[in-house]
C-alpha cells in the first residue's frame, strides 16, 4: 500500500510537529519514568547468537498489533498490543498480554469500527512508551513472532526511534514468509492459513484474540519445517531472509 501524497503533506506540514510537540509535553512530564525506560530498554537487548539453539528450546512471543494506520513514518500510531508465550511447540497459558495504547491523534471510525474499541477504551489506554515498555518486559527473553514482520516488527521499531529508543533490536521471526516458503502455491494470508488449518476463527482485529490464532498457526508451522529438516532458529533465518523484508534492511 503506497503513502498518498495528501497523506505526505499532511504529516510533512502538521503530524511531524505535533507529535514532537506532544512528545516533549510528555517527556517534561514523566521526566523521570522516561529516563528509567530508556536505562531498562539497555538491559533488554538479546546478546550473543541463537543460531544454534533449537526451536524446540526458545521460547516465543507471538504478537500482533492494532495501529491507527499502515505507515508508522507517516506519524501512524499503535492502539493496542496482543500476545502470547510459546514454548516446546505449546502455548503457554496463563503467559498472555494485552494492552490497550492512547495514541496522540484522534482515531478514525473506520479503525474503531474494524477493531471494535471504543474511543472510550482508547481514551483510557496507557501511553505508547507505557504500553511498548511492559510489552518489551513480557517478551525479555524471547524470540519474537508476527504474521507478517515487516508491518508489526517494523512499526514498533519506527515509533522506538520517535521516542528515542532506537536500541529495540530483538530476535525475530516472520511468520508469514515460512508460510511463504513451506506453500509456494497457496493463499498465505493469516484469514486463509485459520481456514485452512480449520483453526477456530476468534474476533479478528482484536489484537489478542490475532496473537492466539497466530500462535496456532505458528505451531503447526513449525511441526512442518521438522519434516523439512529444519530445526535450529540459524536455519529458520536462512528461509526466511527475503530482502524485500524492511525488517531486515534495518
Amino acid at each position: 500500500m503506497e503513502v498518498s501524497i495528501l497523506h505526505y503533506l499532511r504529516y510533512i506540514l502538521f503530524d511531524i510537529h505535533f507529535f514532537h510537540q506532544m512528545k516533549r509535553r510528555w517527556v517534561k512530564k514523566n521526566r523521570a519514568l522516561y529516563d528509567a525506560l530508556i536505562a531498562e530498554m539497555m538491559d533488554l537487548q538479546p546478546e550473543g547468537s541463537i543460531d544454534d539453539v533449537s526451536l524446540d528450546e526458545l521460547t516465543f512471543t507471538v504478537f500482533d498489533l492494532e495501529t491507527t494506520g499502515f505507515f508508522p513514518r507517516m506519524g501512524d500510531e499503535v492502539i493496542s498490543i496482543g500476545a502470547m508465550k510459546v514454548n516446546a511447540n505449546h502455548i503457554k497459558f496463563p503467559e498472555h498480554f494485552y494492552e490497550v495504547v492512547r495514541p496522540f491523534k484522534p482515531v478514525s471510525d473506520d479503525v474503531t469500527e474494524l477493531t471494535g474499541l471504543s474511543r472510550k477504551d482508547i481514551k483510557e489506554g496507557e501511553p505508547f512508551l507505557v504500553g511498548f515498555f511492559r510489552f518489551v518486559q513480557f517478551m525479555s527473553n524471547t524470540v519474537i513472532v508476527a504474521y507478517p514482520a515487516s508491518f508489526d516488527v517494523v512499526f514498533l521499531k519506527e515509533l522506538s526511534k520517535r521516542w528515542g529508543l532506537s536500541k529495540f533490536n530483538p530476535y525475530f521471526v516472520d511468520a508469514y514468509e515460512i508460510a511463504n516458503y513451506l506453500y509456494p502455491n497457496e493463499k498465505n494470508s493469516l484469514d486463509h492459513l485459520i481456514k485452512r488449518l480449520g483453526i477456530e476463527k476468534r474476533m479478528r482485529h482484536h489484537a489478542l484474540n490475532d496473537a492466539h490464532m497466530t500462535a496456532e498457526v505458528f505451531m503447526y508451522l513449525v511441526d512442518e519445517l521438522k519434516k523439512k529438516e529444519i530445526y535450529t532458529y540459524g536455519d529458520l533465518q536462512k528461509i526466511t531472509k527475503d530482502r524485500r523484508n524492511p525488517v531486515l534492511r534495518s
